[in-house]
């Protein structure tokens, strides 16, 4: 029984490792506007793809918006276009021509061996003017 819990204990401090869950972020944009989200990463997954999911973001049923190609380091996608800036470990996925249902939660995922690491973003977007 103490060989299993060592053991249960030890796989979760392994998990701990891989799976990282930053802290969420909340942006602000405009119907008819851009939103331009920065999605941090750790340095060692600098080659890994990126992608942003829309909602929900499950293990094997992902709703990806845009991703990277394996070694590639930008994507575009409709309005969505990402970018990952290697040398400062951040991705940017600009989301064009805002509309509202564009609101609601996204994850910025970056692929890892046993799990992806992922960052919440809340993206509210209202009515008005943009100023160009």
């Amino acid at each position: 029984m103490v060989n299993l819990l060592v053991l249960t204990l030890k796989v979760v401090l392994l998990l701990g490792e891989y799976i990282r869950l930053n802290e969420h972020m909340s942006m602000e944009g405009y119907e008819g506007g851009k939103a331009e989200i920065r999605c941090p990463y750790r340095e060692q997954l600098r080659s890994h793809q990126k992608y942003l999911c829309k909602g929900d973001c499950p293990v094997f049923n992902k709703n990806e918006v845009i991703k990277t190609e394996a070694g590639e380091n930008s994507a575009s996608n409709g309005r969505y276009s990402l970018k990952d800036i290697r040398d400062e470990s951040v991705f940017i996925v600009t989301i064009t021509k805002l509309m509202i249902n564009d609101a609601g939660k996204y994850w910025c995922g970056v692929t890892n061996l046993l799990a992806d690491d992922y960052t919440e973003v809340n993206l509210t977007v209202s009515r008005g003017t943009v100023n160009l």
